[in-house]
């Protein structure tokens, strides 16, 4: 009886070596040789599942960004605030596999300005994570959508700028967490109208 082949598993396994790869060498150190030799597999297995290396990368990239997806996805049923910061401190490198995968996303943001797939995976990524937290904001401060959207932008880019300080061992991990969470134990209120 021929053997049940988990096809999705082979494709993860191979991005997962094209992640290792990017994390070391970056993408340009990509190619499909490397990344069948660091996955441990074929390079005609590579050639099967993707095609070409450009196809290799930009599946790399869709399955970051998905694979966060369904992390936050677990955090349905829970209080906004706590949502709210799920987004904010998943991109902090407080881990060895956190590190690598900061490292990883901020490859692919290099490579966005030059590749168009990519700047529209991680467009609308980003349009989504605003959207996000722009809802967890409106719930938790009461803000209206605009004011919202606006502290949401904020607390977005701070949570960028600490990961990279984070990553280059400017401030810790725990420091760029304890500062986003001062930064969101002050909630704002809104605005006065009159």
């Amino acid at each position: 009886m021929p053997r049940a082949v988990d096809h999705e598993q082979r494709r993860f396994e191979i991005v997962a070596g094209l992640w290792q790869i990017v994390a070391e060498q970056g993408i340009e150190g990509v190619s499909l040789r490397t990344v069948a030799a660091r996955a441990g597999v074929s390079m005609g297995r590579v050639q099967h599942y993707f095609g070409t290396k450009d196809a290799l990368v930009v599946a790399g990239i869709d399955l970051l960004v998905k694979r966060a997806v369904i992390e936050y996805e677990a955090t349905v049923g829970r209080p906004p605030q706590d949502r709210l910061l799920h987004i904010l401190l998943q991109q902090i490198p407080a881990t060895e596999a956190g590190r690598i995968g900061v490292t990883v996303w901020y490859a692919y943001v290099a490579k966005a300005m030059t590749h168009p797939a990519v700047r529209e995976i991680l467009a609308e990524a980003t349009r989504v994570g605003v959207e996000e937290c722009t809802r967890h904001i409106q719930e938790a401060d009461g803000l209206d959508e605009a004011e919202a959207r606006s502290h949401a932008v904020e607390l977005l880019a701070l949570s960028d700028g600490l990961t990279l300080r984070a990553l280059i061992g400017d401030i810790t991990a725990e420091e760029a967490e304890a500062l986003i969470r001062a930064c969101r134990s002050r909630p704002r209120r809104p605005r006065e109208r009159g």
